[in-house]
Parts: C-alpha cells; structure tokens; sequence
C-alpha cells in the first residue's frame, strides 16, 4: 500500500483514509500511515502540517 500524505510504502499497520466510490472499481481505497506514525513525512507543506496535527492529537490521548 501506498500512504496518500507522503506517497511511500506503507510497511506496517495502515489506516484508511478514504473510501473510494466507484462502480467499476478503478478508485480504490486510500490509505495512510498511523497518527502515531513516525515514518510518514509528507513533501507537501499542507500536509507537513496536517501529520503534525495528527501525531499531537495522538500524543495527548496516550496521557
């Protein structure tokens, strides 16, 4: 699989970040690595930002 936020392998456990609709099938599902994820590092500032969201939000329930 591959991570839709930083386009690399997703070698461990992945979630599913969108559901791909389509009737012929040629949309697949989109997944992405864990919140708590240290191995995604996304190109892309937007969603530099929206990981670093996701890691907090994961720290902060672990307490």
């Amino acid at each position: 699989m591959i991570c839709v936020d930083c386009d690399r392998a997703i070698l461990g456990p992945a979630v599913r970040a969108g559901v791909g609709e389509s009737m012929s099938g040629a949309r697949l599902d989109g997944y992405a690595h864990p919140p708590e994820s240290e191995e995604c590092r996304p190109k892309e500032p937007h969603k530099r930002k929206l990981r670093s969201g996701l890691r907090a939000q994961a720290a902060a329930g672990r307490r």
